[in-house]
């Protein structure tokens, strides 16, 4: 049974409307602190998050200038760093497989540490 092309072209469009995290491709967000933020070095310093590992995705694992510093099983926390040098530092979270391996699911932020 044949169906009208507009339906054909409706659903298409109806497909490409819903963002890929829709589909559960998976998302993280950073919510603290803010993305260029300016910390004081003597002060805790506690990254907040929120994840959703998607299909492929089994945790998280947080990284400092690229340096893993962390595992995070939970889907929502914060981890508190430890004391950060001064300076720009880069904060990411990354959804990791079983195997440890990031598959391409993350955030990253950029802070200023005084």
């Amino acid at each position: 049974m044949n169906q009208p092309p507009f339906l054909a072209s409706l659903a298409l469009g109806l497909f490409l409307a819903i963002p890929l995290t829709a589909l559960g491709q998976g998302k993280v967000l950073i919510t603290s602190p803010a993305d260029g933020a300016t910390l004081d070095a003597m002060d805790e310093i506690r990254l907040a998050y929120e994840i959703d590992p998607g299909p492929r995705g089994d945790h998280a694992h947080l990284y400092v200038d690229g340096r893993e510093v962390a595992i995070l099983r939970k889907l929502k926390g914060s981890y508190l760093l430890d004391t950060l040098s001064s300076g720009k530092r880069s904060l990411c979270v990354k959804v990791v497989n079983k195997a440890h391996v990031p598959i391409g699911i993350g955030q990253c932020i950029q802070v200023t540490v005084k």
